[in-house]
């Protein structure tokens, strides 16, 4: 109702510039020209006083209208009852209705049916009538001889004119109504507009989807909080830079498929300037050319994610099927083997190694079933913010038992502060993982450490641990493919473990990538971590 009230107060505050120039007009006239007809022709003393005393009143509610006190109510009520008093005195001196001053109670009236509510319209509007019919009678009432014909010849005059003084009240009251009605839907419609646009913006604000406004000449008008990560807009000045300053080739893209040439219009994959591979979609909200264009930012990273998440889940299913299938016939072939060496001659050697690589081979088979099982808790993630040095922590206190390895084996580094999205479970699966590859190809234990764990950030202030160890390392020539499945340099390796590993980190937004080490001694496996705050992003994927 805020701007109910303003606008009833502008309204009083005008009419009341209104009445200020009527009674410094009349107070004018008074004082400089004595008698100009009809003004003051009757009574001239009279019409002095009553437009002083008017001009005075105008000039009080000048300022008290200002200070908006007292209420709007009880001023508008006390400057009617003014108006309507001071302007029959004023007409009166100036010879009555006759004079044609009677048009000013009428613009009196049609102001309070404006500004008051029915009851006092009507109360207005019948003590006008009630003055007039006063000022009329007045020559009589106080005994003027010969008045009396004079007022019954002016009485259809009064008639007519209380006739009219009613229905300005009346239709100016309707008027008014429907002003007032007006005004409030206005009021809540503005309300739900401004609700609506800050729900809009809200939402926009939320999307992961990056989102950018811009008019066709390239200018940006809106950006929400993802796109300005995935075109690296760090402050308020460069989100009111032209679109082809942040990003030229998305500028390019928009003004082709602004153009008229379809062969053009196609979406394609750019990089932006922060390392970003974006996919942009435009949309236009309107049929204007003039209209703002909507450009969606699709980021193909978390697209190939979401891609990979449903062939995961596919091959899950899969392989837990084929491992049903293919661990019965196992268990009975191990079993056989075992009770056929347990039934042959001690001195058959060639049987016992034959029966041997069956026993060997039926075990290897099972680990490839274990290894392949894992696959299905990958579309499984139940990410949530980790601190990695208490977890590490606790991790090499179990995994140390679990490997009978010293805990002075391992060594922390940069822990501090790293906070990381991630699935506990999952993440315990793939640095044991790392951890195995690199005891393996380490020397034994004997006081120095093996393995070092070194934590950082990228240049986007993503945590980063790396697994560093300082064995035989990995052959150049190799390198590009031991994260290939079964790919494996050791005759008992199954080559799932490195790409189980790292269908497990991308399975969280994370990145498994292999350096060598310092000096092309030893290895470095670096596992790149969503930011803990991204978590809500990966639970959505």
């Amino acid at each position: 109702m805020a701007t109910v009230d303003a606008q009833n107060w502008k309204l009083l505050k005008y009419f009341n510039f209104y009445r200020l120039a009527i009674a410094l007009a009349a107070s004018a006239i008074a004082v400089f020209l004595g008698k100009f007809p009809p003004f003051g022709e009757a009574h001239p003393g009279l019409f002095l006083s009553t437009s002083v005393v008017y001009a005075i009143i105008s000039l009080t509610a000048a300022f008290s209208i200002h200070w908006q006190k007292p209420d709007y109510d009880s001023q508008a009520a006390l400057l009617s009852f003014a108006d309507v008093t001071l302007l029959t005195i004023v007409m009166h001196a100036s010879g009555g209705l006759s004079s044609g001053l009677g048009l000013m109670l009428v613009v009196a009236i049609a102001g309070t049916s404006l500004m008051l509510g029915k009851r006092l319209t009507i109360f207005y509007a019948s003590l006008a009538v009630i003055a007039v019919l006063l000022e009329h009678s007045w020559s009589w009432l106080t005994g003027v001889e010969a008045a009396e014909t004079e007022m019954l010849q002016g009485f259809p005059q009064v008639g007519l004119f209380g006739v009219g003084l009613y229905a300005t009240a009346f239709f100016g009251y309707l008027l008014a109504t429907r002003l007032r009605a007006t005004e409030e839907l206005a009021q809540r419609r503005g309300v739900d507009v401004a609700n609506l646009t800050q729900l809009n913006e809200l939402v926009i604000q939320r999307m992961q989807s990056g989102v950018v406004i811009c008019d066709p000449q390239g200018n940006m008008r809106l950006i929400n909080q993802s796109a300005q990560k995935y075109l690296g807009i760090h402050n308020e000045a460069e989100k009111k830079s032209p679109l082809n300053e942040i990003s030229p080739e998305l500028a390019i893209q928009l003004f082709q498929w602004l153009g008229n040439n379809a062969v053009n219009r196609g979406r394609k994959v750019f990089t932006s300037r922060v390392g970003y591979s974006l996919l942009p979609r435009f949309i236009s909200l309107g049929d204007d050319k003039n209209a703002v264009k909507l450009i969606f930012l699709e980021d193909m990273s978390i697209l190939k994610q979401q891609a990979q998440q449903l062939k995961m889940a596919a091959l899950a299913r899969l392989t837990a099927s084929i491992a049903h299938e293919i661990r019965n016939p196992l268990g009975a072939l191990t079993n056989a083997a075992q009770l056929l060496g347990e039934t042959m001659n001690a001195e058959n050697a060639e049987e016992k190694r034959l029966v041997k690589i069956i026993d060997e081979q039926s075990k290897r088979m099972n680990v490839i079933v274990q290894n392949v099982t894992q696959l299905s808790r990958r579309d499984r993630i139940n990410p949530i913010r980790l601190e990695l040095e208490p977890w590490l922590q606790d991790f090499l206190r179990q995994y140390g038992d679990t490997v009978s390895v010293a805990r002075e084996a391992f060594v922390m580094q940069g822990m501090q502060g790293l906070s990381v999205c991630v699935d506990p479970d999952q993440l315990y699966q793939v640095i044991s993982n790392l951890c195995q590859n690199a005891l393996r190809h380490s020397p034994p234990f004997t006081g120095t450490p093996l393995i070092k764990f070194q934590g950082s950030r990228d240049g986007e202030d993503r945590p980063m641990l790396d697994v560093i160890d300082w064995g035989a390392g990995v052959n150049p020539d190799i390198a590009d493919n031991i994260f290939d499945p079964f790919f494996t340099t050791t005759p008992k390796g199954t080559g799932l473990g490195l790409y189980i590993a790292r269908e497990l980190c991308e399975g969280n937004g994370a990145a498994l990538n292999y350096h060598p080490g310092e000096g092309g001694v030893g290895s470095r496996f670096r596992v790149t971590f969503l930011r803990a705050e991204d978590c809500a992003e990966l639970g959505t994927l």
